[in-house]
């Protein structure tokens, strides 16, 4: 899809010193897709019902053992 797009004078001028002319169109889309479509890290937490993140409230320290 083409568009039109009005760049800051200065955002113009790093991407063309940076990438070229031929590429502003690339440089933006690649841009944009990092802004919008950021991958989310995945973990084991969430996986599974009982995997839930807990707080550390509840851990006790060693000296806090009554032995």
């Amino acid at each position: 899809m083409r568009t039109t797009v009005e760049l800051n004078d200065t955002v113009y001028k790093t991407i063309v010193t940076k990438y070229g002319k031929r590429n502003i169109s690339t440089t933006i889309n690649d841009i944009l897709v990092r802004y919008f479509f950021k991958l989310k890290k995945k973990d084991m937490f969430g996986v599974d019902p009982w995997l839930k993140k807990k707080g550390t409230k509840d851990l006790r320290d060693e000296y806090d053992r009554n032995l």
